[in-house]
């Protein structure tokens, strides 16, 4: 066995990649195939291996109900479901001894979360069990938490919840003294239960928690719960880093929020809501130090007023996500204080296509003090189907966008363009390419828009984005590649791309997963040109049943056979 795999950061990082629980598939087609089985048969393997595949293996538990399962058959019994679809039942029929303890403590040493996945899944995930709250009081109480549980700092009570047979009688005080910093939970309130047990007490039990994602399901009839049950103990968590609210129902517009001293030290908020509850709560918000803000804004009247123009909000804003109606979205542009944001990503929503007026945003973000060299990151979009050929078209249609208006902002690293109107040319592209030297990823979507303003775009903007943006890894236009004659690279270009590094990031190309090729090897010695000793990815744009395309019925299955004759290449279906 080489000597580099008996040091556990590299064996940790390799068996990472083997866990379901923490990776996922990189094609958007393909069915999770890891096992948590694989990572249990590695830490058998050598005593090299056992640490670290075991580290891997109970980094991420769905419930407590595995450790439990570590005692003795003697001290810990599984009782059968009641019915279909129920879980089974973790019971304690004796007192457990100090070794029966001791057998759980090299397990329950490694984990890190209590919760679902933090990679996307597409596999059925393992059983989880039901357990009394006195197991889970006991289990917590009688070893030091700061020993037992180390590494915990992750907890989904919505998940454990589900586990557990009342968890309102659960004590996670024991936890105030552990590292547990981050936590998520989902109250219901109905007309009996004015307030959750466990937020009410939350701030004195875990006062040290940093993140809270917390979604509260409002009741029509009793929404002012949503205030006192919920938003009121949540409020007194003032050092609270990073808070994930998500509010489901109608809110009432009003002063809900009056007398709140909300998050002053907040650094990251994630507010989904409705719009009178984020307007509110922004307005509200204390905090002098906010780095990161994404909202998903629920549907606005047009008639509203929300007087966001009297506010000035977040200096100290970097990244800034907003999914809303255009009208909202501008307002809170305009309020936005901040002269050094970093990203920009704007989705439009429930829109009305005659109030749609996309010069006016492009307009209003470039008018603000400082974006123009700060800014490194836009993303412009839309939601929905793809845009029907009506009685606009090119700059005439509500959705069409002058890319070259973005080009103040002259740092610009990512642009992702998608369901817009964009009319794109080779002389532009190069305008664009020369503007953005330092860009690492363009994405434009044409597909979406294709009757409204084609793109007349050829294998020459490629060259161009190459040749002007060194630092370039992903790159989609909408070229099409079913030309018969390719372009020739001048001495000046082929000078140019030949003194790049050869080491340098893998180069991404999204390309049409139904074009068809004329001359796939030719077109594989085109990329070599372009691309010389770089890796090369190609991405299939299309539909997941491409997957089952044959490789002699897709041209590019050739051109990544012939380049992997010169560098590594491969093919991937996604976008």
């Amino acid at each position: 066995m080489h000597h580099a795999l008996f040091l556990p950061e590299i064996t940790c990082n390799i068996f990472e990649f083997l866990n379901p629980f923490l990776s996922e598939p990189t094609a958007s087609h393909d069915r999770n195939r890891l096992r948590l089985q694989d990572i249990a048969a590695a830490a058998t393997t050598c005593h090299a291996f056992s640490g670290p595949a075991l580290d891997v293996l109970w980094d991420t538990q769905l419930c407590l109900g595995p450790l439990l399962m570590c005692m003795s058959p003697s001290v810990v019994q599984v009782f059968p479901s009641n019915g279909p679809g129920g879980r089974r039942t973790i019971q304690l029929i004796e007192d457990p001894l100090l070794s029966d303890w001791s057998q759980m403590l090299p397990y329950a040493r490694r984990i890190k979360r209590l919760g679902p996945p933090i990679a996307e899944y597409r596999w059925r995930l393992p059983e989880t069990f039901s357990i009394p709250s006195y197991i889970i009081n006991w289990l917590l109480s009688t070893y030091p938490v700061h020993d037992f549980l180390p590494r915990l700092t992750h907890i989904s009570c919505s998940d454990l919840e589900l586990s557990l047979e009342d968890i309102a009688e659960i004590s996670l005080a024991p936890l105030s003294g552990s590292n547990l910093t981050s936590f998520d939970f989902s109250p219901t309130f109905d007309a009996d239960e004015e307030a959750w047990p466990l937020l009410s007490v939350l701030v004195d039990d875990l006062p040290q928690l940093k993140a809270i994602r917390l979604t509260v399901n409002v009741p029509p009839d009793n929404k002012h719960v949503l205030y006192s049950g919920a938003i009121a103990p949540l409020s007194l968590f003032h050092d609270l880093d990073s808070l994930d609210l998500t509010i489901n129902g109608t809110v009432p517009q009003g002063s809900g929020l009056a007398g709140f001293q909300i998050f002053p030290r907040l650094r990251k908020l994630r507010l989904s809501s409705h719009v009178n509850f984020t307007v509110g709560f922004l307005t509200a918000l204390q905090s002098t130090v906010l780095h990161t803000l994404d909202l998903a804004v629920q549907q606005s009247p047009s008639t509203a007023n929300w007087h966001l123009d009297r506010h000035q909000l977040f200096p100290s804003l970097r990244y800034l996500t907003i999914s809303s109606d255009l009208r909202f979205m501008m307002s809170l542009v305009k309020t936005v204080q901040s002269s050094a944001l970093d990203g920009l990503s704007l989705t439009i929503v429930h829109a009305d296509n005659h109030q749609i007026v996309m010069g006016a945003l492009t307009a209003l973000i470039s008018s603000k003090s400082g974006w123009a060299s700060s800014l490194t990151s836009i993303t412009i979009n839309r939601s929905g189907i793809n845009l029907l050929v009506d009685e606009y078209s090119g700059p005439g249609h509500p959705y069409f966008l002058s890319v070259q208006d973005l080009l103040v902002f002259s740092n610009l690293q990512r642009v992702t363009l998608d369901r817009l109107v964009i009319s794109l040319n080779n002389a532009l592209c190069d305008k664009l390419a020369a503007g953005w030297p330092h860009l690492v990823g363009f994405y434009f979507n044409p597909t979406s828009a294709r009757d409204l303003a084609p793109a007349t775009v050829d294998l020459n903007s490629l060259v161009a984005f190459t040749k002007h943006c060194p630092n370039l890894s992903r790159l989609q236009l909408g070229i099409p590649w079913d030309m018969t004659e390719l372009p020739v690279l001048d001495d000046e270009t082929l000078a140019i791309l030949s003194s790049r590094r050869t080491r340098s990031a893998c180069m991404r190309i999204s390309v049409d997963g139904f074009s068809s090729l004329a001359d796939p090897k030719a077109v594989a010695r085109f990329l070599a040109a372009v691309f010389p000793g770089r890796e090369i990815k190609i991405v299939l744009a299309a539909p997941v049943c491409l997957k089952y395309v044959t490789k002699p019925a897709n041209g590019w299955y050739e051109v990544v056979g012939w380049l992997k004759r010169t560098q590594p290449s491969s093919l991937e279906i996604g976008r």
